[in-house]
């Protein structure tokens, strides 16, 4: 979720102290000798909420509740955001993070489940579905990463000599503020409470580091690769964008509809990259009617 611009990242200012927050919601468990945050509530069917880079999982916060009435949701802090451990040694490869998820199932012992993956999350439900079809029903993406792009300004940058031990001093309230309002359609949502929540997980121990590392590796060649197999899955597939999407531009919802051939698409109006949030009512029927 947290796409800066380079003119932000490079202010440089002191960083806050890093602090533990003590009122984290939902559980912890073990996966890997990391300490993994989640979430695991209702009954039924099971649901799996994958977020997006920079955000936890505060972004189904509207979403979870809801649907749990009707479906056993579990949602995980991916390694490396939220309140999950962030060892700055670990794999941070989106091949890794699928690896992650059928862990966390088999923690959870959910031998199946419908996965739903928000931006890069999506990204991961999707390759999740390829690499462990067995272990997939189907696939909701809302406004998902799924297709290769030119590597970023701040990821070339910030693998310069002498830049990238020190680009996460950057990162402060104001960089979230900013990612926030490219990520929301209606502004007016964008409230301090949100902006806090949002930066928090930040103060955590290598809070501040960590995201540039899963940055960092990121093999953009690699994702070349994955789009010739989309046509090969064979699950069903319900695609959610909002239509006023600026990171995830919409053309590119079309895309995956026409290469993902047992999919549906769905394009919810006034609505930006975090659809999940600026318009949950819609988000959450569309889910409940698709699982059914």
């Amino acid at each position: 979720m947290l796409v800066v611009s380079i003119a932000a990242i490079f202010a440089l200012r002191t960083p806050a102290p890093l602090e533990t927050p003590v009122d984290v919601a939902g559980d912890f468990i073990q996966i890997n000798s990391r300490k993994i945050r989640y979430i695991d509530s209702g009954s039924g069917p099971p649901l799996v909420f994958i977020h997006g880079f920079g955000a936890s999982i505060y972004s189904w916060r509207k979403n979870l509740d809801p649907i749990s009435k009707h479906h056993r949701v579990c949602a995980p802090d991916l390694p490396g955001f939220g309140y999950s451990d962030k060892p700055l040694d670990a794999d941070y490869t989106i091949d890794a993070y699928a690896d992650f998820i059928v862990q966390f199932m088999d923690k959870l012992e959910i031998k199946k489940a419908v996965l739903v993956g928000h931006s890069l999350g999506g990204g991961i439900a999707l390759l999740t579905g390829l690499k462990y079809p067995a272990r997939v029903q189907s696939l909701i993406l809302l406004d998902a990463e799924a297709y290769p792009i030119t590597p970023p300004l701040m990821l070339r940058v910030a693998k310069l000599p002498g830049v990238r031990s020190n680009i996460h001093r950057a990162i402060g309230e104001w960089v979230v503020r900013i990612s926030l309002k490219r990520s929301y359609y209606e502004q007016t949502l964008i409230t301090d409470r949100l902006v806090e929540a949002y930066y928090r997980p930040f103060l955590t121990e290598n809070g501040k580091i960590a995201p540039i590392k899963v940055l960092q590796a990121m093999d953009f060649e690699k994702l070349k690769e994955l789009p010739r197999r989309y046509r090969r899955f064979r699950k069903k597939v319900l695609i959610i964008w909002g239509a006023e999407d600026r990171i995830s531009r919409i053309h590119l919802a079309h895309k995956l509809k026409r290469d993902l051939r047992n999919s549906s698409l769905k394009i919810i109006p006034a609505s930006g990259h975090l659809v999940q949030e600026e318009k949950p009512e819609i988000v959450n029927r569309a889910i409940l009617d698709f699982v059914r």
